[in-house]
């Protein structure tokens, strides 16, 4: 009589150990994954932190998949991840940086239209352009007589600011710093940008030569 003989189960160790068989990285997949969120950097420069830690993640897959001895498979999905955080991540930066680089020459712009109203005795119009706390200081840039060039545009202390220097270009004239706000606001036809002066700080005043 013959028995009827029943295969031994084949271990997941065993097959692990089949000719060609690579076990897959969890590092390469996860910065795979992560190269994917990489596109987060464009919506808002908080998530730049997701494409530096896909770098580390693809640089760290690679490196798992190169083993010496225990090779995986996933180093494509690494490099794919890799060049995903790389590509992300500059543009985003290059993104803010023209965007900075836009929104510095409005400030000075804006500043400059400032000044031209001072000097042209147009003092109505320049304190329109003025916060309540900065109309006082129209009064004393104007008898400086107003002249200088605008420099500047950097960001400001406040969020969402920006500074403009006066720079003397004659003897005498008087430096001033500007801190300047965009705001939006809405009009028939649609929205329209008008920077606000917050702060118009007169760094000196021309020394007045005594008469004979």
């Amino acid at each position: 009589m013959m028995e009827d003989t029943v295969p031994a189960a084949v271990s997941p160790a065993a097959a692990a150990e089949v000719p060609g068989y690579l076990p897959v990285s969890r590092l390469a997949v996860g910065a795979l994954v992560l190269g994917l969120f990489s596109a987060l950097a464009l919506v808002s420069p908080f998530f730049l932190v997701v494409p530096l830690v896909a770098l580390a993640v693809s640089v760290a897959g690679c490196a798992d998949c190169d083993r010496p001895g225990a090779p995986r498979a996933g180093r494509l999905a690494a490099l794919v991840g890799l060049a995903l955080s790389i590509g992300f991540a500059a543009q985003a930066l290059s993104t803010m940086i023209v965007a900075r680089s836009i929104t510095a020459g409005r400030a000075v712009a804006a500043a400059e239209m400032f000044l031209t109203a001072v000097r042209d005795g147009r003092s109505a119009d320049a304190e329109a352009m003025c916060s309540a706390e900065a109309q006082a200081a129209v009064a004393t840039l104007a008898a400086c007589g107003a002249r200088g060039a605008c420099r500047g545009g950097g960001a400001g202390d406040e969020p969402g600011t920006w500074v403009v220097r006066i720079v003397p270009t004659e003897p005498g004239d008087c430096g001033a710093r500007l801190v300047l706000t965009p705001a939006v606001g809405v009009q028939r036809g649609g929205s329209i940008e008008r920077w606000l002066v917050t702060a118009c700080d007169v760094e000196a005043k021309p020394v007045r030569p005594s008469g004979t």
